[in-house]
């Protein structure tokens, strides 16, 4: 009984502070002094080439990276071209092994959701972590309310994967970016935002076609369909899905896809801090076993939605910047010769030598 009194105590005190974590989390990306350098690279448009104003960081492997000034709402732009590209990715010959095993998982883990859930419930109750969603109405409108602080260890947990602490991470970047001109956190905040975008078209077509039934629901001794595992309603109707999302939206979760995302995106543009992935996977795994403790999600809900955070962030980090590898730095003298469209029927060159 000590025993679990002692890690529901270091829960709390852990919970008081995430939040805090989740600002440091931010502000920890500006610590690292990446040399930046403004800098005028030729970038093609759709009949010609144009000098464009970048701001090249070199990191500590050597590695460099060109970032350009996004353009307002680009990240809108964007998205269009992300789901293309991710339903490309996704059923490329290349990445059908990956699906494959994907599927394979989520198969096997869907045959023990049950015990899983049960075993993580009763952890819950062991060391105390209340599993009912507490929260304190911040923002209301219409009596409604649209933000609310959580006000429990496990809605906290939880708060972790709901898109807010995202969105305040896009906007410290964004903020900082603005205010000291640096072309890197605002392409990190463009990338966030139309990631967002990406993955709530993603993940809500896919809960409403699989209409997966929610572990609290499930599980309800009075109200529930009392099926191991939840049960799964194909194509259920738009309007009955609205009236009663609980029964539906189970899988895949969004939380643990935004989560990944957000991880992706940050790890990719600031890949000098050592901190991002394993201070980021952690709050992952606590957000995973909040979501089993509070009957909102099944384990099998899992690994698609991280695969899917996973690919989407990568998908962002292409745009609007441009890797310059050692490898090709180190390589020696090189030059280049490329025609140039100059417009109304003029062609001219462009050479570029580099040592």
């Amino acid at each position: 009984m000590k025993i679990a009194q002692l890690i529901h105590q270091s829960i709390q005190q852990l919970s008081k502070r995430l939040l805090l974590l989740l600002f440091l989390f931010t502000v920890v990306q500006y610590g690292n002094a990446e040399s930046k350098k403004d800098t005028l690279v030729y970038k093609a448009g759709r009949d010609t080439v144009r000098l464009q104003k970048a701001q090249l960081i070199t990191f500590d492997s050597g590695d460099s990276m060109l970032y350009f000034r996004p353009k307002p709402f680009q990240f809108a732009k964007n998205v269009p071209i992300d789901l293309y590209q991710l339903g490309k990715t996704t059923f490329s010959k290349k990445n059908l092994p990956a699906l494959a095993a994907i599927l394979i998982g989520t198969a096997a883990l869907v045959a023990v959701d049950q015990p899983i859930t049960n075993a993580a419930q009763q952890f819950g109750r062991y060391i105390h972590l209340n599993p009912d969603r507490k929260t304190i109405p911040i923002v209301k409108i219409s009596g409604k309310s649209v933000l609310e602080f959580p006000a429990n260890a496990n809605s906290i947990f939880y708060f972790l994967g709901e898109g807010w602490p995202s969105l305040l991470i896009a906007g410290g970047f964004y903020s900082y970016g603005l205010t000291t001109n640096n072309y890197q956190a605002l392409q990190t905040t463009s990338q966030l935002v139309e990631t967002f975008f990406v993955l709530g078209i993603t993940t809500q077509f896919l809960k409403r076609i699989t209409g997966r039934e929610s572990p609290w629901i499930a599980m309800d001794p009075i109200t529930g369909s009392q099926v191991n595992g939840g049960n799964w309603h194909l194509f259920p109707n738009p309007k009955i899905y609205q009236k009663n999302v609980p029964q539906y939206d189970a899988f895949p979760s969004g939380h643990l896809a935004t989560a990944m995302a957000t991880i992706t995106i940050l790890s990719g543009n600031y890949p000098d801090n050592m901190y991002i992935k394993p201070v980021g996977y952690s709050l992952m795994g606590l957000l995973g076993f909040a979501m089993l403790n509070n009957g909102v999600h099944w384990a099998s809900d899992y690994p698609l939605a991280i695969a899917i955070g996973y690919t989407c962030g990568k998908i962002s980090l292409s745009h609007g910047r441009q890797i310059i590898s050692k490898k090709l730095k180190d390589h020696g003298i090189s030059s280049s010769f490329t025609p140039v469209y100059l417009g109304q029927g003029v062609v001219g060159a462009s050479y570029r030598l580099t040592f």
